[in-house]
């Protein structure tokens, strides 16, 4: 495997295996109520914080490298006029994150460090690939934390893999 189909499998584990996996667990895990819990008004909730990567990813991947529409509502990530129900976030991560790795699977070496318009920003598709996995990765902790939470439970992410193992 060449250092680049490296980078691009690592990628897709990372937001298909490690990340999407934990979200649809934490999502599974808690109620409707649960779901939407913010103790404060400076805090997101598991479903708001779904919607805003949901829009991240669409963004950074496929707009910008997947030369999709650009159709992303950041205000509405946060302030929802409607709040999804637990099926509809999986759904929508889950399809979100399907079109992400389809962008990355079609990358080639071609113009990996160009700079390309997103946001307000020059970024090169190295770039927006580790911004999402980095951003994506945060915003799962976060995840993760409060439903560990609310439930007072351990997730088992690595169930009983002997972590603490040196070789």
């Amino acid at each position: 495997m060449t250092v680049f189909e490296n980078i691009l499998y690592e990628c897709k584990r990372r937001l298909k295996e490690e990340s999407l996996a934990r979200i649809i667990q934490c999502i599974d895990r808690l109620n409707e109520e649960q779901l939407w819990y913010s103790p404060n008004k400076n805090t997101n909730s598991v479903g708001i914080l779904v919607l805003h990567l949901c829009g991240n990813i669409q963004q950074y991947i496929c707009a910008t490298l997947g030369n999709e529409k650009d159709e992303r509502d950041r205000e509405a990530e946060f302030n929802p006029k409607t709040k999804p129900s637990k099926t509809e976030l999986k759904t929508r991560i889950n399809k979100t994150i399907s079109e992400a790795i389809t962008h990355i699977e079609a990358l080639s070496t071609k113009n990996l460090t160009h700079p390309i318009p997103v946001q307000c920003f020059e970024e090169s598709p190295i770039s927006i690939l580790i911004h999402v996995i980095e951003h994506t990765s945060y915003h799962v902790g976060q995840i993760s934390w409060i439903t560990k939470s609310l439930l007072n439970t351990d997730l088992q992410y690595y169930g009983d893999l002997p972590l603490d193992n040196t070789r």
